[in-house]
């Protein structure tokens, strides 16, 4: 069923990303004449992808993240999913072209439109600035090039990655994922395991593997799509696992998420306010890794 903006315009502000000491307020339609200048700067930042969807009447899917990391909470984060089967190459530039996304950018990706499945538009708040991302999926011509050639399961492109600050859109990057296609959860593991050599330990791969466990102990191995992430000369090493055929829920790795808001110092209650929001819904996919400093970060994805 397609989104529509009254459905979820307001929705987006549910959670804040908060200093450790902050607390967060719910945001809803009365206390729109309470917000500050820059939480209604966001508002309107959030809300336009949603906007111009509506406008141009594009359906699309709806999924939100979280990001931690060392004292932080990134909560006010989602995607949107569109079909090009719904819609046309020129509506998507007129929808790039409204979030202002850099020439550069917006260049290669109507260079590299050709042979996407879905796009995806993306919103990230980071407190003190925010961004956009816009993505290329090739699922389809990687499971096409695969029924063809089943022997032949080398990395191969899956999404390509645009994405910029909204208010300093000389701050931009493109990230490459490559999927892996068909690896076992064995394999799956042990190149987690290398990604986060750089780590200052191993309680970041402790904990993925723990949830890779849970999620192959749903169904067959060989179910979840596993990418590996590049971003120019940035030295992070990180990784995205779908896991939406396991059919997991966020409630189903609660101790997890515990330990790692623990291990992050993330505030209880901000953090336990969204584990109750969201606990119930489909854990879609999780990504993870290290920057260049050895900081570990975890995202999880979910269906809304």
């Amino acid at each position: 069923m397609p989104l529509t903006l009254t459905d979820v315009q307001y929705e987006i502000l549910t959670f804040q990303h908060v200093p450790l000491t902050g607390k967060t307020t719910p945001v809803t339609h009365s206390h729109n004449q309470h917000r500050s200048p820059l939480l209604n700067q966001r508002a309107q930042q959030a809300a336009l992808p949603f906007t111009l969807l509506e406008r141009l009447q594009v359906p699309c899917g709806y999924e939100r993240s979280f990001k931690m990391s060392p004292g932080k909470l990134l909560a006010n984060r989602y995607l949107l999913g569109i079909s090009l089967d719904d819609t046309t190459p020129e509506v998507l530039t007129e929808i790039c072209a409204a979030l202002k996304m850099p020439e550069s950018l917006l260049a290669q990706f109507q260079q590299n439109l050709s042979g996407a499945n879905l796009v995806f538009l993306g919103f990230e708040d980071d407190d003190e600035t925010a961004s956009y991302r816009v993505y290329l999926e090739y699922w389809d011509k990687i499971c096409a090039e695969i029924r063809n050639a089943p022997q032949e399961t080398h990395p191969r492109l899956m999404f390509l990655g645009y994405k910029w600050n909204i208010l300093h859109p000389e701050r931009q990057a493109i990230s490459e994922y490559m999927c892996h296609p068909l690896l076992p959860k064995s394999e799956i593991l042990e190149r987690i395991s290398q990604l986060y050599q750089g780590a200052k330990d191993n309680y970041a791969s402790r904990h993925v593997c723990s949830i890779l466990e849970r999620a192959a102990g749903q169904g067959a191995d060989r179910l979840f799509i596993y990418l590996e992430v590049s971003e120019g000369d940035n030295l992070r090493a990180s990784f995205d696992l779908n896991i939406y055929k396991s059919g997991l829920r966020l409630h189903d790795v609660d101790d997890i998420l515990i330990e790692l808001q623990q291990r992050h110092e993330i505030s209880e209650p901000d953090f336990s306010r969204l584990r109750h929001l969201a606990g119930p819904k489909r854990l879609g996919h999780i990504s993870g890794g290290t920057t260049g400093d050895g900081d570990e970060f975890f995202t999880f994805y979910y269906e809304n």
